[in-house]
This record gives structure tokens, C-alpha cells and sequence, in this order.
């Protein structure tokens, strides 16, 4: 049988899985380490020159707009700051294995902009979770990476994911997860975990990315999958332009009280445009 004529699940089941480039673990779990300084962080990514060269021209573009000239990755750090470090060189090296532009429907920019507003709401949740203890930056690098199966699922089934998104947007109810099961047979959270598994990430990791939209798993999955979810409702809301109701069941979860939700979802509103800027000036 030709590979064509195989179902898309078996399809997808036949190809191999994208490798990271190398020392990209490596970097992941350095950049989760919340001990970590300015110094030591600009050593770390200094070995990785294409990280290193997009940061500079990061630090250089209209959207940092700064002052004078940065020639040097310490002072791209410090221009950007801690958080930005952490979340672009963590985009730029899980996005290097994928080619989603092989599926004309896939919104860059709207995919990163959810991604990166995940990362800043999970890890600005954090302080206020009473129930759990999870580090910020292992907060931050789970809601970057939440919807990472979307992007493997672009790359590898460009069509079958062309036509789940023009049916999540022909009919509004549909959600994109059910779309995607419908036509391809695995939504990408499933995507995900298959993907973090593969990769050998952490499993705190990989539980955000395959749990964080399923009530039914997020208290056994040990507070992230929750994490991860309530603020990729948050952001889904904003993308959306709708109204966000806190979900009870996560917030009891996790110890945050609805008051502390709100704040950080009015935090995320102010950092939208910002956010879809940067996503455009990364990913475009």
C-alpha cells in the first residue's frame, strides 16, 4: 500500500520523530534551573550561535527598541530580560526541527503569541498556587511548550490539520483538539506527549503537555497539567475576545483564590499586543 493511502493516524504513527538539535535537552533543562543568573545564563546559550544570533537581533529590532547598539548576548540579556531569555531561546529550539508552513492555515504568530502568553500566565500563577509547589521557570518553560503537538501535527499532516482548522472556524463550537481527533484520529495534546516522550523531556514536562486540557487528569498529574490549563484558558479567552469564567475545579486544585486569577488574566490582556509583536518579529 502506497503511504498516501494510509489513514493519517498511520500515517503519522510511520514517520519518524523530529530530532532536536543537539544539546537542546541540555539547554531546556538549563533554563529550568530557577538558580540560575545573567552570567551564567548568556554562557549557557553562547553555545548555541543561531539561538545567540536571533537574541542579539532581538534585543537590536523596533520591537526592543533600544537606546544604543547591542553587540554582545550579556547585553541582549539584560536588555530583554530574564523571562524573554528564557522563553525565546526555548521556542527558538524546539521550532527548529518543524516546517508548520507546509500548512497554509497555520497562524505563526497566532501559535506562538498562545504559546509564549501560556508560558508568562503559568509562571505568574505560580506565586499564588497554595497547594503545589512548582518553580516559575518550570512553569514557564510547561506553558511554552503546552501546545507543541500542534506544531509536530502541522509539520507531518499539513492537509488533515488544514482541514481541522477551517472546520474549528467554519463552525464555532468546534474546538480545534476535536477537530483534529475527528479528522486525524489524535488531537495535540496526544500529539504532545508522544512528541515529549519521544524527546525524553522531563515529566512534569510532558504531563502539561498532554493533561493540561483534561479535567479528568489535571489532579492526578500533580498541579502543572492544572497550571498549564487555567492559563491556557486565560489566553484562549484573549485570542478569542471572550469572556473567561476561572474554572473551579483548577483553581481548587491548585489554592488560587478567583481574586489572584483575575490579576494575572488582566496582566496577560496588557501583554497581548506586545506578545503578538513579538511573536511576528520571532516567527514570521
Amino acid at each position: 500500500m502506497m503511504m498516501n493511502n494510509l489513514a493519517p493516524l498511520e500515517r503519522l504513527n510511520s514517520k519518524q520523530i523530529p530530532v532536536l538539535p543537539p544539546g537542546a535537552p541540555a539547554l531546556l533543562t538549563s533554563l529550568t534551573d530557577p538558580s540560575i543568573d545573567f552570567m551564567q545564563m548568556a554562557e549557557i546559550i553562547g553555545r548555541y550561535p543561531s539561538i545567540a544570533a536571533r537574541l542579539i537581533s532581538l534585543a537590536n529590532s523596533a520591537w526592543s527598541a533600544p537606546v544604543s547598539e547591542i553587540t554582545s548576548l550579556e547585553m541582549a540579556c539584560a536588555r530583554l530580560g530574564f523571562d524573554i531569555v528564557r522563553s525565546t531561546s526555548i521556542a527558538l529550539a524546539v521550532a527548529a526541527p518543524f516546517d508548520p508552513n507546509r500548512c497554509p492555515a497555520f497562524a505563526a504568530d497566532y501559535y506562538w503569541t498562545s504559546a509564549l502568553l501560556a508560558a508568562d500566565g503559568s509562571s505568574w500563577l505560580t506565586p499564588y498556587c497554595t497547594s503545589i509547589g512548582i518553580e516559575s521557570p518550570t512553569a514557564r518553560a510547561a506553558g511554552l511548550l503546552h501546545n507543541l503537538g500542534l506544531l509536530w501535527l502541522a509539520d507531518q499532516l499539513p492537509r488533515e490539520v488544514q482541514q481541522a482548522i477551517e472546520l474549528s472556524r467554519e463552525h464555532e463550537t468546534t474546538y480545534l483538539r476535536e477537530a483534529l481527533r475527528e479528522i486525524i484520529g489524535v488531537d495535540y495534546c496526544e500529539a504532545g506527549r508522544r512528541l515529549g516522550e519521544a524527546w525524553k523531556l522531563p515529566e512534569v514536562l510532558v504531563n502539561a503537555m498532554a493533561y493540561h486540557a483534561d479535567d479528568d487528569f489535571q489532579e492526578r498529574m500533580g498541579g502543572i497539567a492544572s497550571l498549564v490549563g487555567l492559563a491556557s484558558s486565560m489566553v484562549s479567552a484573549l485570542q478569542r475576545e471572550t469572556d473567561w469564567s476561572p474554572p473551579d475545579s483548577r483553581l481548587n486544585t491548585l489554592g488560587i483564590n478567583a481574586a489572584n486569577a483575575d490579576k494575572v488574566l488582566q496582566r496577560l490582556a496588557g501583554q497581548l499586543v506586545k506578545t503578538q509583536e513579538l511573536a511576528k518579529t520571532l516567527f514570521s
